[in-house]
C-alpha cells in the first residue's frame, strides 16, 4: 500500500506572537488525513529568509508534499516567494501570467507597485489560482505555496488536493470510557504492543462541574483495513476493569 507523506510550514510573525490564531494547519491536516495523505510534521516559523529557506528545503527532501501558508502578500514583510526562489536557486521575477491576472482584476489605476509584487515569484512555477482575490499562489517542485488568509487558503488548498496522488484514508475509531487514564495505562500498553500496525492514543477529559471524567481512546492505522479486533480487545479490557464504554 502506497503512503504519501506531507509537511506543513506556517509562516508568520503574527502567529508566533499570538496576535493571530493559526487555523490553516488544522484545516490542511484534517483534509490531508481524510484524503489518504499522511501528515508527519507541522512547523510554525517567523518571517525570516534564512529560516524559510532552510525549512522549505528540509521538508521538500523529507516529504512527498509540502504546503506553506503566509508571506505572499503585497507588503515588505511578505518574503516567502523570494525566499523559496533562493532555496531552489531560481530567479525571482514577475510571472507574466500572474501579472495579467492581477492587472485584469484591479480597476484601472489601482494596480500599484505593492500589488504588482504579488506577481513576483520563482521562475518555473505552476500557478495556484485564487477564486477570491485573484492573487495566485504557486507550486515549485513538491512545494505548494499558499496565502495565509484562511478563506483564500482553504479554497485554493481544496482545489490543489483534488489533483494530488493519494493513498487510502487513515482508519480511525474512538472509544470513550469512564475509567481514568492511570487505571488503564498498563493494559493499553500491552494491547499496543500486540497490535503494532496501529497507533493507540489516550486522551483524558474532566468535567469540573460534575466532577466526572474519563478517557477517549483513539485507535488509528494507515495499513489495517479493519480495527475491529483492536476495538474488541480494548472494550474487553475496560469491562474487565469495571468500566463503561461506547464507540464515539
Amino acid at each position: 500500500m502506497s503512503v504519501f507523506t506531507a509537511g506543513i510550514i506556517i509562516i508568520g510573525d503574527e502567529i508566533l506572537s499570538g496576535r493571530t490564531k493559526d487555523t490553516n494547519g488544522n484545516f490542511i491536516a484534517k483534509n490531508l488525513i481524510s484524503s489518504g495523505i499522511k501528515l508527519e510534521e507541522i512547523r510554525v516559523i517567523q518571517d525570516n529568509k534564512a529560516i524559510i529557506k532552510e525549512s522549505v528545503k528540509l521538508f521538500s527532501d523529507k516529504y512527498n508534499y509540502v504546503f506553506t501558508t503566509g508571506g505572499i502578500g503585497p507588503t515588505h514583510d511578505d518574503i516567502t516567494s523570494e525566499s523559496i526562489a533562493e532555496a531552489f536557486d531560481k530567479d525571482y521575477k514577475i510571472n507574466s501570467e500572474a501579472f495579467k491576472i492581477l492587472e485584469k482584476y484591479y480597476p484601472k489605476g489601482e494596480f500599484n507597485t505593492s500589488r504588482q509584487k504579488m506577481s513576483k515569484m520563482p521562475t518555473d512555477v505552476e500557478l495556484i489560482y485564487n477564486p477570491i482575490t485573484a492573487a495566485p499562489g504557486f507550486k515549485l517542485k513538491n512545494v505548494f505555496v499558499l496565502p495565509g488568509v484562511p478563506k483564500m487558503m482553504e479554497q485554493m488548498f481544496i482545489n490543489v488536493l483534488k489533483n494530488l496522488k493519494k493513498g487510502n484514508p487513515k482508519n480511525i475509531t474512538t472509544i470513550e470510557t469512564d475509567l481514568y487514564e492511570s487505571k488503564i495505562a498498563p493494559f493499553l500498553n500491552d494491547i499496543q504492543n500486540k497490535f503494532n500496525e496501529c497507533s493507540i492514543g489516550s486522551y483524558p477529559y474532566f468535567n469540573f462541574i460534575s466532577k466526572t471524567g474519563g478517557v477517549n481512546i483513539v485507535i488509528s492505522s494507515w495499513t489495517m483495513n479493519s480495527l475491529d479486533q483492536v476495538e474488541k480487545e480494548i472494550i474487553k479490557m475496560i469491562k474487565f476493569n469495571g468500566g463503561n464504554c461506547s464507540i464515539v
